[in-house]
């Protein structure tokens, strides 16, 4: 029998990280993981902009938090940062980015060609990153990296990680990865197939996003980030998620 070498190659992932809202500090720690790590596959599960302009069909949030210029500028910025350098990068558009995909067909002609500029700019971003950008398709977003299911999310409440779990683990694919509700969960699927749902949290300051200020849940968000190991051959991963809650240190794995 031939002696198979399973070579094993490592992920960095991020999600919501919201641009201008981003918690500095979060975001240094990550980039300097990322250069003690030196992962082959980095992805942005989505969110990696805010739009808050754009919520409403453009109308906005009605915050004084709105302006569009450092909260495009600041999340390609990030992007650059995040996968410079990468042999296999990703980004995902989550929901807030897709508020620019779908306002580009808006009968307004101001926000219609906001939302143009705003999409050409991260198509273009991601060519020059020789990223796969992966379009938001809301439940069907999903790519596949040995046992992995990487997605931005839709699921939100709180069994979210075992929600994801049981809609996307099939036997193939054992683990999902998400983000979305900026809650830190590590689920399991209670099925035949079983599998696990990873829910990555968030990199946005707490209490920076005003809309979402009213909501108790908000109390619930978690700075953190994923990381491991993958192989295809064996369609085999391992992963970890490191956090830090509200007021807590950095404490690097490595």
């Amino acid at each position: 029998m031939a002696n198979i070498n399973h070579k094993w190659k490592k992920l960095l992932g991020v999600c919501c990280s919201h641009a201008k809202y981003v918690d500095p500090v979060a975001w240094n720690t990550v980039l300097k993981f990322k250069e003690i790590y030196k992962p082959d596959t980095i992805a942005h599960l989505g969110d990696f902009i805010d739009l808050s302009a754009l919520m409403s069909n453009g109308a906005g949030t009605g915050s004084t938090g709105d302006d569009v210029t450092p909260d495009i500028d600041t999340g390609i910025v990030h992007l650059k940062q995040l996968l410079a350098g990468c042999k296999d990068p990703y980004v995902f558009c989550g929901n807030h980015e897709h508020r620019a995909w779908r306002l580009m067909n808006s009968k307004n002609a101001v926000t219609a060609y906001c939302a143009h500029k705003i999409v050409n700019s991260i198509e273009e971003t991601t060519k020059k990153l020789k990223a796969r950008l992966i379009p938001y398709s809301g439940i069907f977003q999903v790519v596949d990296i040995a046992d992995i299911g990487l997605t931005h999310g839709t699921i939100f409440n709180e069994m979210a990680a075992r929600d994801m779990a049981i809609r996307y683990c099939n036997g193939k694919r054992k683990k999902i990865c998400f983000g979305h509700t900026h809650k830190v969960s590590i689920q399991s699927a209670n099925t035949e197939h079983g599998g696990t749902g990873y829910n990555i949290g968030t990199l946005t300051a707490r209490g920076e996003l005003e809309y979402a200020n009213t909501r108790p849940s908000t109390f619930a968000w978690t700075q953190a980030f994923l990381w491991g190991e993958y192989c295809e051959s064996l369609n085999q991963s391992s992963l970890q998620i490191t956090q830090r809650a509200n007021g807590e240190v950095w404490r690097l794995p490595i």
